[in-house]
């Protein structure tokens, strides 16, 4: 029987996907003998999140394909086989699974072998009896599961193509389980209950802090972590194996998804080697920004478990993401290209320092885009209950506001991806209360008197010179500057306040830097809605329109996108004015000068920081800019057909592998056939691709390309149509379709022997 059945499994692996998911489900739905359960899991676990050969969790998704991605959903669902089958081993508790140290990430694997890991990992280290080092952590089947899936982001770390499977099968799984095991509502819990895995080491309540723990506490399931009584704990005692579960998910997801490799001059070679895992992609940084509103969400109910059953739990659920998220988004915000889609991670710090937004969100939207989407932003605002987060996380706001600001100064803001991101960072920063808040926290932090002052014993003339709304806000002043010193750990590290005088000078080229884009973008507007007007006006517009020939939806896009530039640049302008605490009147000389005199005459342009040159080509559309790889793998155009294109790219490449030997030779020839194949083969060309060596740096590599067959001239819409419209009037003449189709063959032939023939008698050129 055990025979039969790791053959069975064996078998199922070479099968097609959606085949041996059926077969597995029939495996694993068996009641067979649990030592053969055991000895596949890890197998199977293997197969699954396998880097180069295994099912393909990033690469497929519903619009691509549809049934393979509900097979894959079917499986890997919070109640589906495979969880099934982790349930079913955890009646023995003994089982443990080795994750080996090595495959987590570098910062993670210093931690645990310095003992300074969470209290999550005590019961897991596996030590080498002879060295006495940490070599691997023993994990459940249901930990081990989720640690490969964890680890699947960021050891794959699929750049290319990232950007289109965005709706893949790892997504919606990653969504799932957060939906699943970290109930939103209190009232939910994790099902199945599992009451007979009693494998879970208690933990112990941790030591009172003198305000509150704002270092990365353990996930510690004592509903009193504060340590200040003990009396009460009897009704309230619960058992971890309650929200184990919920505890591995959201340990697990934040100590991978959120890691940061700290790098220096002793173990750049380390960087080097580990470099793939230490970028993060656009995938990753979306996966993060559900797991952030989530947290926002599952932590904001705290207070409503009625039995108290997650609720130490969801309290600090919260607190130990921000701590990750601000070094994980400060790494990115420093690492990331100058490009549009820096608005991912600009989404992620907006949604880690709006907590107050997913009160009641869940991320159903995020996991079926389709659905009515919730609405976040009803009831969405900022009271006086969130002051003690925005100081617990105050660094989150002031210290990547200030890495996140100069780079606008290097980005043509008259764009309009670039302007949407501005604005909303000015939207963000210009909700009533926010502002304010950090302002009196910055001065009080800045203060040499009231920066020295505890919330206890704090004079009375410190709690009138800093208040707003009625709130004395140095007793937030200690918190607020205990996170400045924590989450900041360097120790050279000094806090640079932004509303200080001598950043006036800044906030001004900030300012004059809108205002000077908002006059190109008033500009682009003008001269694009002219040139339509141009373009659709005479009969032959009349009739491009008629035969669908142009771009007229596009165009449409365009123009609204032009249209709306100069409306955020124009909210950007009053936002930041109010943020930075500026006068109106203060902007009046601004629009004055850059009215007056050329932007080359401005002090922006002829500042350090901002050559002439440079300002110019942000300034100006790239002329020059020229598609430089194999052009029949050129993006698809709006023109073309897309189904068509593909069609006719896998026809050519099959006849370009089979008979470019004979191309080639045709081409070199100089006698007729030679003339007629050059007239229907492509030239050879020089091709430039980025490659990335060793090192990971991209560099230029030239490829040529010798003469072959291209079909993608036949895959435009307009070529589609009139093929139509000639098939129609032969039908209506009375003729075939295969009338036509040699028809068509003997025109396209006459007209590449006449071309040849005059090329030989050098009546054409070539």
């Amino acid at each position: 029987m055990a025979h039969d059945i790791m053959s069975q499994f064996y078998t199922c692996l070479n099968l097609p996907l959606q085949e041996k998911i059926v077969e597995l489900t029939r495996l694993v739905d068996l009641s067979g003998p649990n030592k053969d359960l055991q000895a596949l899991f890890p197998q199977l676990v293997s197969s699954i999140f396998a880097p180069q050969n295994g099912w393909g969790l990033r690469q497929i998704t519903f619009e691509a394909n549809r049934y393979e991605f509900e097979a894959l959903l079917s499986f890997l669902e919070p109640r589906g086989p495979m969880f099934r089958l982790c349930y079913k081993l955890l009646f023995d508790p003994q089982l443990k699974y080795n994750l080996p140290l090595n495959s987590l990430p570098l910062d993670l694997q210093i931690t645990l072998e310095r003992g300074r890991c969470p209290q999550f990992y005590a019961d897991m280290l596996t030590m080498d009896s002879q060295s006495m080092n940490v070599v691997a952590l023993a994990l459940n089947p249901f930990d081990y599961y989720i640690f490969n899936f964890a680890l699947y982001l960021i050891n794959n770390n699929q750049n290319k193509g990232s950007w289109d499977n965005w709706n893949s099968v790892y997504f919606a799984l990653a969504c799932d389980y957060l939906m699943h095991f970290l109930p939103s509502d209190p009232n939910v819990s994790v099902l199945p209950h599992i009451p007979h895995y009693t494998g879970k080491v208690p933990m112990a309540a941790p030591l009172q802090t003198a305000n509150r723990p704002l270092c990365t506490p353990s996930l510690l399931i004592l509903p009193d972590l504060s340590g200040i009584s003990n009396q009460h704990t009897s009704p309230q005692t619960q058992s971890r194996n309650e929200v184990w579960r919920s505890e591995t998910v959201l340990q697990i997801f934040i100590d991978l998804w959120m890691n940061v490799e700290q790098f220096n001059n002793r173990n750049i070679e380390l960087f080097q080697r580990n470099y793939p895992t230490t970028c993060s992609s656009p995938e990753r940084v979306r996966i993060v920004r559900v797991l952030v509103k989530h947290i926002h969400s599952f932590s904001a109910k705290y207070n409503s478990d009625p039995a108290i059953r997650s609720s130490t739990l969801r309290k600090y659920a919260r607190q130990i993401m921000c701590s990750r998220a601000y070094h994980y988004v400060k790494h990115l915000v420093m690492t990331w290209p100058l490009d549009a889609s820096f608005r991912l991670v600009m989404e992620l710090w907006l949604s880690l320092i709006q907590p107050w937004r997913y009160t009641d969100n869940t991320i159903t939207q995020d996991r079926f885009p389709t659905s009515q989407r919730n609405q976040e932003e009803t009831n969405a605002s900022l009271d006086a209950s969130f002051t003690q987060f925005i100081a617990e996380n105050f660094p989150s706001y002031t210290c990547i506001l200030q890495l996140v600001l100069p780079r606008f100064m290097r980005l043509d803001l008259s764009s309009y991806k670039n302007a949407v991101m501005l604005f909303r960072v000015g939207k963000v920063f210009s909700q009533q209360h926010l502002v304010p808040i950090l302002l009196n926290l910055e001065k009080a932090i800045t203060d040499n008197v009231s920066g020295l002052q505890s919330p206890d014993n704090s004079s009375p003339n410190i709690d009138q010179s800093y208040t707003y709304n009625g709130v004395a806000m140095n007793k937030w002043v200690a918190i607020a500057k205990q996170a400045i010193s924590e989450l900041n750990m360097a120790a050279t590290f000094e806090y640079d306040p932004i509303w200080c005088e001598h950043k006036k000078h800044f906030m001004l080229e900030f300012l004059k830097r809108i205002i000077s884009a908002k006059h190109v973008a008033d500009k682009n507007f003008e001269n694009y809605s002219t040139k339509l007007n141009q373009q659709n006006q005479g009969y032959w517009s009349s009739l491009k329109h008629w035969l669908m020939i142009g771009n007229s939806e596009e165009e449409a896009a365009m123009l609204e996108e032009y249209k709306k530039v100069p409306i955020y640049l124009n909210s950007s302008i009053h936002y930041f004015t109010n943020i930075f605490g500026l006068n109106e009147n203060m902007l009046l000389p601004l629009e004055t000068e850059l009215l007056d005199n050329s932007i080359e005459h401005s002090s922006f342009a002829n500042s350090t920081n901002f050559s002439l040159s440079i300002a110019q080509k942000l300034r100006n559309k790239p002329t020059g800019i020229q598609y430089m790889g194999d052009p029949d793998l050129m993006p698809i155009m709006s023109f073309e057909n897309t189904i068509l294109v593909r069609i006719l790219y896998q026809i050519a490449s099959r006849l370009n592998e089979m008979y470019g030997e004979e191309f080639s030779r045709l081409w070199r020839r100089n006698d007729f056939w030679g003339y007629v194949s050059r007239e229907i083969l492509q030239n050879p060309i020089t091709i430039h691709t980025y490659m990335k060596d060793a090192s990971y740096h991209q560099n230029i590599v030239n490829q040529e390309l010798p003469p072959r067959l291209s079909l993608r001239r036949f895959g435009s819409n307009m070529f589609v149509v009139w093929i139509s419209l000639g098939y129609v009037l032969f039908r209506i003449l009375s003729y075939s379709g295969i009338t036509y189709f040699v028809f068509l063959i003997l025109l396209w032939s006459s007209f590449v022997l006449s071309k040849a023939l005059l090329k030989i008698m050098k009546i054409m050129k070539d």
